[in-house]
C-alpha cells in the first residue's frame, strides 16, 4: 500500500470518527450542565415529564427547618429555596431533596448555599429531587471580626 493510500485512509477514519462524535453530542440536550438555580430549573423544562431520570444539577439554599435526618432509613430530606434566608425572608418556591446517606459536607446546615446533584423522580403527586450529592459552599461573605484590637498610634 502506497504512502497516500494510507494517509487517505487514517484521514478517513480520523474525520469519521470526528463526525460521529459530533452528530451524537449535538443530537437531543447537552450532557454535561454546571447547574442551574432553583428557579431556572423551575422555570425550565425541567420538571417536565421527559426529564424524569436525567442527571441534573441545582443550586439553591437550605431552606431553615428543613433537614429531617432518619438515621434508622439513613437518609436526608430537605427542601431547596432559591434565595437566602437572611434575604428576602421564606421562599415561595421549593424543591423537595431526599439524599441516601447520611454523611452530608460540613457546611451543611439551615441556610447553607449547597448545590445538589442526582435525579428528579415522582413519588406520588410530589416531585423529589434524589440526590446523590450534596455539595455545600463555603459562604462568599466574610466579616471582620468585632472585637479587633485598637491600635494606639502612640504605642509604636
Amino acid at each position: 500500500m502506497s504512502k497516500g493510500v494510507q494517509l487517505a485512509v487514517g484521514a478517513t477514519i480520523i474525520f469519521s470518527l470526528l463526525g460521529w462524535y459530533g452528530y451524537s453530542n449535538l443530537e437531543g440536550s447537552p450532557t454535561f450542565q454546571y447547574f442551574q438555580t432553583l428557579d431556572e430549573f423551575l422555570a425550565s423544562s425541567a420538571l417536565a415529564e421527559d426529564s424524569v431520570g436525567k442527571a441534573l444539577r441545582v443550586h439553591g439554599y437550605v431552606a431553615p427547618g428543613s433537614i429531617d435526618r432518619d438515621l434508622e432509613a439513613k437518609q436526608v430530606t430537605f427542601e431547596v429555596q432559591n434565595d437566602p434566608p437572611h434575604k428576602s425572608g421564606p421562599s415561595v418556591a421549593t424543591l423537595a431533596v431526599l439524599f441516601q446517606g447520611l454523611e452530608t459536607p460540613d457546611l451543611f446546615q439551615d441556610g447553607a448555599d449547597v448545590v445538589v446533584e442526582g435525579t428528579l423522580a415522582i413519588n406520588g403527586t410530589d416531585r423529589v429531587f434524589m440526590a446523590d450529592n450534596v455539595l455545600a459552599k463555603c459562604p462568599s461573605k466574610f466579616e471582620a471580626n468585632a472585637e479587633m484590637p485598637q491600635k494606639d498610634a502612640t504605642s509604636l
